[in-house]
């Protein structure tokens, strides 16, 4: 839990020290740092609500690159983010801290323009590029972004190649699960043709929990794990832990039209995702790891 000392003076080195904290609530779900949200007041006793996160000293790169993602999806102007307002370094820990956003329960057309602001911001950012300027994290695993002349190889080397040696390397792969996932990617161009040649920006780890409703009815994404991609690769957390309706998919494909065969290729970035689970929460995954490399040689 954070302590209102600890609070105060991250807020007074990193943000104001014209800003008093006043009150502190612990939130559940995270996993990797710990969350609160903090109530302040400043020296005309106007009271403004925040979004902390703490954790280590060390994890200071993984909220600088979470600060960056949000920033970048931001400039974009398709879907609403919370604003970072102030990274760094107080005491021996790192803090993150960002503007409170209240929710809601999502209405019936949260869905729909949910899906609409998706495709807006990957068609506004289609291009050729391919990677990010920086490594980041997809939770609380490196997520390496070198960028590449070809998405298959970059999907290759960058995710599947690197989620792969890193299962070995902990003894969480046995051969069967290395020879299925070799042969997935030794196929990729046979898995992944038919896709868009475009690239669009990522947001890279969207499922139900990055996501939320405002009190305006509007999406709301965080946490991400920014990067240049196939737009296809945006689907692989929402199809395995997303939990969005056919509306969705349908806004979707009316603002930016997929190929025919998307549900098929996007097997591959279920898979990524997958492994990254294996490798960061354990042996549990390996049957759905089995399952879905099987099922990506078998289409």
């Amino acid at each position: 839990m954070m302590l209102m000392d600890d609070l105060q003076r991250a807020f007074s080195t990193l943000l104001s020290p014209d800003l008093t904290v006043v009150d502190q609530q612990s939130l559940a779900g995270g996993c990797i740092s710990e969350a609160c949200r903090v109530v302040t007041e400043d020296d005309q006793e106007r009271q403004q609500q925040w979004f902390v996160k703490m954790n280590r000293e060390s994890f200071l790169g993984n909220f600088q690159a979470e600060a960056d993602g949000l920033t970048s999806l931001a400039a974009v102007e398709a879907i609403e983010t919370p604003q970072p307002e102030a990274v760094g370094v107080s005491g021996d820990q790192a803090w993150l801290i960002m503007k409170w956003i209240d929710q809601q329960t999502p209405g019936k057309n949260f869905f729909r323009d949910f899906g609409a602001r998706l495709a807006e911001m990957h068609r506004c950012t289609s291009g050729t590029r391919i990677g990010l300027n920086r490594d980041n994290f997809l939770g609380a695993a490196k997520q390496i972004n070198c960028s590449t002349e070809r998405w298959i190889d970059f999907v290759a080397e960058n995710r599947l190649g690197f989620q792969l040696r890193w299962g070995i390397d902990q003894r969480l792969i046995d051969d069967s699960l290395r020879r299925d996932c070799e042969g997935v990617i030794a196929g990729l161009d046979q898995w992944l043709k038919g896709r868009l040649e475009k690239t669009s920006l990522l947001h890279g780890d969207l499922w139900s929990g990055n996501y939320l409703c405002n009190l305006e009815g509007q999406p709301v994404v965080i946490d991400p794990a920014v990067h240049y991609g196939c737009p296809e690769a945006e689907f692989g957390m929402l199809m395995l832990f997303g939990a969005c309706p056919a509306s969705f998919y349908d806004s979707y494909q009316q603002v930016f039209p997929m190929n025919a065969g998307w549900q098929r290729r996007v097997n591959v970035y279920v898979l990524y995702h997958l492994l990254n689970h294996l490798n960061l929460f354990g042996g549990g995954y390996h049957g759905q790891c089995q399952q879905i490399a099987g099922q990506i040689l078998r289409a």
